[in-house]
């Protein structure tokens, strides 16, 4: 078990979260949403960062924009939230230092500072007992976004004949970096042509291969709940090849889209029901429940789908072959985590944390992907918890045991933290979620294909978002920024 100490001072820095997304609903909405005579109108379903970054580029161009958002909250994946007792983010925690579009975005909206942070990799560090367990010792794991061979080959337990093959990958890194866009993986299609996996096997050997696949990828792979052996290399390698770093957002990861929120036309509440195929004139009709439940209807010039691409089949009629198909083709991985909420006077008196490979000898610790007990922060009204992440290889198993999660992991983070008992909880939250888009062998070109079509030309449906770019926030907005630039340049 790995341990470690902070000051109050780092644990207000890894807690501090920005105030949670804006609500910006109104119990009743306009009768007509937009003005005769004063531009293209386009509605953009969800407010997420690809839906609130499109809406931005089109207000910009002259567009009359209206935002559809079925929850209460704006900012999708990047929304902090209550959750019980706990505050703060409910999906992604930080962002990658290539989100050059979000950066700009940032930068346009006078908060950029606030949407860049602190390095990811400042967590870590071996010498004090804090990093990766694989069995043979701690060591600093590397980001998503790290691939340095020097450091790879301190990993303890690596054999040194996979320590010298190390060098065969650099050329391929270096190809990839200089060619692929990690926000926008249309441009990787070349690579999209085998598993993260195999692809190690092939250039390292199959033993050196799983060595790094089992110390390094794997660990990499099991933060987005990814299985190394189905997922493109592509999706993994545009990240390692680039070497930038993750941050946290000094703002909080809600920053960017609550200032958004703040300055476009959403419309919460509001359940988009379906969308027809084009009319006569090309438009499709959007039928939605408005935020008082009741039925309506709007036919503007664009509709812009920036919801989660699963939905996206049963949504929209008329789709193209090549959209229904990515439609069908997009699912995402699940991410098991459970909070024990304690009581003050049982509470950790600091913070205490473990992370291990899924080929970690000890069977209890090879089922954890990350567990950490945290000290309350009274100034924070941060109470004292046990947080523990099921390993992404042994969730299917907990989905199939019909048990509660928490009950599921006890017993691990019992023997990983000894000290916790039941009559010590004062709470239980369940913090299991949709992790984020699987793409395996063959969607990313099947991505490119339907992106290819939408630029033919002038179009009344067009899709923005993760699954149409890349499975971060970055590429999300990446995706909603270059959509809204296609639109512009068909309509204006």
């Amino acid at each position: 078990m790995s341990e470690s100490k902070f000051s109050v001072d780092q644990q207000r820095r890894m807690l501090i979260k920005a105030l949670g997304a804006t609500t910006l609903a109104s119990a009743l909405m306009p009768t007509s949403l937009f003005a005769a005579g004063r531009g293209p109108t386009a509605v953009i379903v969800g407010a997420g960062i690809a839906g609130l970054s499109a809406a931005w580029e089109l207000r910009k161009a002259g567009f009359q924009v209206s935002i559809f958002e079925k929850e209460n909250f704006t900012g999708g994946r990047m929304v902090e939230l209550k959750t019980g007792p706990l505050h703060g983010a409910t999906h992604a925690e930080g962002v990658f230092n290539a989100n050059r579009e979000m950066f700009a975005l940032g930068a346009e909206l006078g908060i950029e500072s606030q949407v860049r942070g602190e390095a990811y990799n400042q967590v870590w560090s071996p010498e004090s007992g804090l990093g990766l367990d694989n069995g043979h010792g701690i060591y600093d794991p590397g980001g998503m976004s790290d691939f340095n061979i020097e450091m790879t080959r301190k990993i303890p337990g690596l054999s040194p004949e996979t320590s010298n093959k190390l060098l065969l990958l650099q050329a391929d890194m270096d190809e990839i970096n200089a060619t692929v866009d990690p926000c926008l993986l249309e441009t990787g299609t070349a690579y999209d042509n085998e598993s993260v996996g195999d692809y190690y096997e092939r250039v390292l050997g199959k033993a050196s291969g799983k060595e790094i696949v089992n110390y390094k990828i794997d660990t990499a792979c099991a933060g987005w709940g990814w299985d190394p052996y189905s997922t493109s290399k592509i999706a993994l390698l545009s990240w390692l090849s680039s070497k930038e770093q993750f941050v946290y957002p000094r703002g909080g990861i809600a920053t960017l889209p609550a200032k958004l929120s703040s300055v476009l036309p959403v419309q919460t509440g509001t359940t988009v029901r379906y969308i027809t195929p084009p009319d006569s004139n090309g438009r499709r009709t959007i039928h939605y429940l408005a935020a008082n439940l009741e039925r309506r209807s709007v036919t503007p010039d664009v509709v812009v789908c920036a919801v989660e691409g699963k939905y996206l089949a049963s949504m929209v009629q008329g789709l193209t072959p090549k959209q229904e198909a990515l439609s069908n083709n997009c699912f995402f991985t699940k991410q098991p985590v459970v909070y024990w909420i304690l009581d003050e006077k049982h509470g950790p008196k600091e913070l205490i944390m473990g992370a291990y490979t899924s080929g970690h000898p000890d069977p209890m610790k090879a089922r954890t992907y990350h567990w950490v007990a945290m000290p309350g922060v009274p100034e924070l009204n941060q109470p004292p918890y046990v947080r523990y992440s099921l390993s992404r290889k042994h969730t299917p198993e907990w989905q199939n045991s019909d048990m509660a999660i928490e009950d599921y992991c006890w017993p691990m983070i019992k023997q990983l933290y000894p000290q916790l008992e039941k009559s010590h909880v004062v709470d239980i939250v369940d913090h299991s979620c949709d992790s984020l888009i699987h793409m395996p062998v063959g969607y990313i070109n099947q991505m490119a294909e339907v992106l290819r079509e939408q630029r033919k030309g002038k179009k009344s449906l067009y899709l923005a978002g993760e699954y149409v770019s890349g499975a971060h926030t970055g590429a999300a907005c990446a995706s909603g920024r270059s959509v809204a630039r296609e639109i512009i340049g068909h309509w204006i």
